[in-house]
């Protein structure tokens, strides 16, 4: 397990013991965000010019009574030991944990226009039946499909774009046997 991994985990597993999932879930999506809209941030807090205290000060000003105190404990660990660059891979194993916890199973349709609503329900319908959780459904717009969907999930892929069948009929026509019988 990687160092990111195991913070994760362990951040889950805490807050699972005090009831606090959810609400470090949204919190640590903020903080996320944060980061990745503002990576002079993290430049910053890995800037080993400004003291340690000083860092760590910067997480309380931009933080504190903003999330959860585990979380800010979280953020703190991660200025002292010089691995802040972690905090999204540290957020997706929490969510991961999270997710598991809630049964719940996010899926990626990959469609060449935008799902409606009504295809969206209906592909969330058959998901859960078959699958027996809770499925959050994202929608990736890749006008390369052509038409048909391609869903990916727990590293696997299920493709039913036309694209994917016109790449197999053009495979198949290649291995053809295009020998004549005599008559």
């Amino acid at each position: 397990m990687s160092k990111a991994m195991d913070y994760g985990y362990a951040l889950f597993e805490l807050a699972l013991e005090e009831g606090l999932e959810e609400k470090i879930n949204i919190e640590f999506d903020e903080v996320v965000r944060i980061f990745e809209d503002n990576p002079d941030f993290t430049k910053l807090l890995l800037n080993p010019r400004i003291p340690i205290l000083d860092r760590i000060k910067v997480i309380d000003n931009v933080f504190k009574n903003r999330v959860q105190s585990y979380l800010l404990s979280l953020l703190k660990i991660l200025v002292e030991k010089k691995q802040v660059s972690y905090v999204s891979q540290i957020f997706k194993e929490y969510r991961k944990q999270y997710y598991i916890s809630k049964n719940i199973l996010p899926v990626t349709v990959i469609s060449a226009v935008e799902l409606n609503e009504n295809q969206r329900k209906r592909i969330i319908e058959k998901l859960e039946k078959s699958m027996n959780k809770t499925i959050l459904l994202d929608n990736i717009i890749d006008p390369s499909c052509i038409g048909g969907i391609r869903l990916e999930y727990l590293g696997r892929m299920i493709d039913a774009s036309i694209k994917n069948r016109f790449q197999k009929l053009q495979l198949n026509l290649k291995n053809a046997d295009y020998s004549v019988a005599e008559v």
